[in-house]
């Protein structure tokens, strides 16, 4: 496993990387969705509103020795190395670097530090650790193009096509879709609705770009 250090959120501006000297034994993704309450109007029944997907994470456990027996180099010289590539204070940037990690010739993940956990397993007479395990928790960082993509998906230039649900009606659904329910007029005209009011469950409703 190798762990590399940038300045730009596009991965450019190699600041240095680390070769993990114990690969881990495994590592934890996670995703998830951002989602909430919401009570439709005229109605006292609530349900789940889907909000994009939250950031996703990757969490590592590295193993450091300075027994010698995988490595003479002191245990805290070794998470230096680390810790200053992924969660000291870049001055350049005025922040801390972006991280690649790879295992072999698979990229794994792209992000930011979130958390660092040391656990020291074992400690020398003199009370100098001898063994480690670090735990470090990354949140995905998007580059530009990736941030560009994913606010499409979201942008009010774009057609959208939605269902309606139990609850809904045309001003809530405008108000989800361009963050201003006033377009509902132009939403009926568009969808040849006579009657904005009259939505129906399961029915779909085409939202235009705005002009």
């Amino acid at each position: 496993m190798k762990i590399v250090a940038f300045e730009h959120p596009d991965f450019s501006g190699k600041v240095g990387e680390y070769d993990v000297l114990v690969n881990p034994e495994n590592y934890k993704e996670k995703n998830k969705h951002e989602i909430s309450s919401i009570t439709a109007i005229g109605s006292i029944a609530k349900r789940e509103k889907y909000n994009g997907g939250g950031p996703d994470s990757f969490e590592i456990c590295l193993f450091f020795d300075g027994t010698g027996i995988v490595s003479n180099e002191k245990v805290e010289d070794q998470i230096k190395k680390v810790k200053d590539l992924v969660y000291k204070f870049n001055g350049n940037i005025h922040e801390p670097n972006y991280v690649q990690v790879h295992w072999g010739t698979k990229s794994l993940f792209e992000g930011r530090l979130k958390s660092w956990n040391v656990n020291y397993t074992m400690l020398h007479m003199d009370g100098s650790p001898l063994r480690a395990e670090v735990t470090a928790v990354l949140v995905k960082a998007l580059n530009a193009k990736g941030k560009a993509l994913e606010d499409k998906k979201n942008s009010g230039d774009l057609t959208h096509v939605r269902t309606v649900l139990d609850g809904d009606n045309l001003p809530l659904m405008c108000h989800r879709i361009y963050g201003d329910s006033s377009h509902y007029l132009m939403v009926a005209k568009y969808n040849g609705l006579t009657n904005f009011r009259d939505l129906k469950p399961g029915q779909k409703v085409s939202f235009p770009p705005l002009n």
